[in-house]
């Protein structure tokens, strides 16, 4: 189910971008960065903060770290073992 979803994100941001290309014409993106850097590290940042939530829970999940806290309803979500002192 997360690749499907990672798939279809993927392909909307790869649209996107073909979209955006065709519209703007070839070297868009580069101009971009070199007339607005501060625009362009704000769209880096969002991008990078609406990926973590699909990208990170997998990773923490195969290294056998908790994901109760992101994903408490899915079947493999890793809960964290409690110590007690007796």
């Amino acid at each position: 189910a997360a690749f499907s979803v990672a798939i279809g994100i993927l392909a909307t941001i790869t649209g996107m971008y073909s979209v955006t290309a065709g519209t703007l014409g070839k070297g868009w993106l580069k101009g971009f960065i070199h007339r607005q850097p501060v625009a362009a590290f704000s769209v880096a940042i969002g991008t990078v903060g609406v990926l973590m939530p699909i990208i990170i829970p997998p990773i923490r999940r195969k290294m056998g770290l908790p994901t109760n806290q992101y994903e408490a309803g899915h079947p493999g979500a890793v809960y964290p073992k409690y110590v007690t002192s007796r």
